[in-house]
């Protein structure tokens, strides 16, 4: 209603600006300032109601979002998102605490078996020198150094298996010589 209004304002004061030059034409500068004054008036009230018009409009908009947000229906589903959302961030951080707790049992369990067998290499490298000391007077001193090397070689090296190689060798050469 009040944009209709504000264009009728509008097309009234386009005649009375033609008037009013018209007017200006005939030297009738008094009827013509009227006339001028009328018609800036009439297009100032239109753009004055146009504005008035989109003012209400916008607070008419305005207030039915805020009354729609604000209803008791969208402050439920809101709260009702805001659960599953923390529901399934907690999933989430439960998933990845295990996660992590997983990672850290693994990295413990796996410095725990090095130092097992960092210990048990030890020990088998140890028992290789005291058989070797056994046996020293029944081989070769170049056999003896040879072994010996190879157990202090493959104890740094943490190369297990060839330690029981090397002790399943001692053990048939000390089968040899006893016999």
């Amino acid at each position: 209603m009040l944009i209709r209004i504000a264009l009728w304002l509008f097309l009234l004061c386009l005649p009375l600006f033609i008037v009013a030059k018209a007017l200006l034409i005939f030297t009738l500068f008094v009827i013509a300032s009227v006339a001028m004054k009328g018609a800036l008036f009439l297009m100032l009230a239109g753009f004055g109601l146009f504005i008035l018009a989109g003012g209400i409009f916008i607070f008419r908009q305005l207030w039915c979002i805020f009354q729609q947000y604000f209803s008791t229906e969208q402050c439920f589903q809101r709260h009702m998102l805001f659960v599953k959302n923390q529901k399934t961030n907690r999933q989430r951080l439960l998933y990845f605490q295990r996660l992590q707790l997983n990672y850290f049992k693994e990295r413990q369990r796996k410095k725990i078996l090095e130092k097992n067998n960092r210990q048990q290499i030890k020990v088998l490298s140890n028992a290789i020198t005291h058989e070797l000391k056994q046996i020293k007077a029944q081989i070769s001193h170049e056999i003896f150094s040879k072994l010996e090397l190879e157990n202090y070689r493959y104890r740094l090296q943490q190369n297990e298996t060839a330690l029981l190689e090397l002790h399943n060798k001692i053990a048939t050469i000390a089968g040899k010589y006893k016999c």
